[in-house]
């Protein structure tokens, strides 16, 4: 029965990434589906950042850069999805990007696990790119203190993503 249910949650997550990889992100919009937004997110959110299995975590982390590309114009654009910006800045980037990297779950020694580390950076070229200095000044005001970090990595931190 475990296996079955791991099995329909793997099914699940490919779907969606599917989906997302297919220019089809407008499904998650419509009248119908929209009542089940929220659900999806906190899904996509948890499942990228404390999943057991990596490539289920870079999977999901793929989404939510699909997601960004597709539903914000650039940093002064009109949302499509109210709220998208303000939860991927101040819910996604430090939990996931952030949070679930300095877990010492996170094993830098793992393949698998150096690629979901490529993902989540590109997650975050993309987020500058497309929520300009409020991501940046949101990860580095709130999240970097929050996890210990020295102000002289915040500044090289920007640095380097500029």
């Amino acid at each position: 029965e475990i296996r079955e249910l791991q099995e329909l949650q793997k099914t699940l997550y490919t779907f969606l990434h599917v989906i997302t990889t297919h220019d089809l992100s407008s499904v998650f919009l419509s009248p119908k589906s929209r009542g089940y937004l929220n659900s999806i997110m906190q899904l996509l959110l948890h499942t990228s950042c404390h999943h057991k299995d990596i490539l289920t975590r870079k999977a999901c982390v793929q989404i939510f850069i699909r997601l960004i590309k597709d539903w914000s114009a650039s940093p002064f654009g009109e949302e499509k999805v109210p709220g998208f910006r303000s939860f991927m800045i101040e819910t996604f980037a430090t939990n996931c990007c952030l949070y679930s990297v300095l877990d010492k779950s996170f094993e830098f020694t793992d393949a698998n696990t150096l690629i979901l580390f490529g993902e989540i950076v590109l997650a975050q070229k993309v987020m500058y790119e497309k929520f300009g200095d409020d991501f940046l000044v949101h990860f580095v005001s709130k999240g970097f203190p929050s996890a210990h970090c020295p102000q002289n990595l915040a500044e090289q931190y920007c640095q380097k993503l500029k």
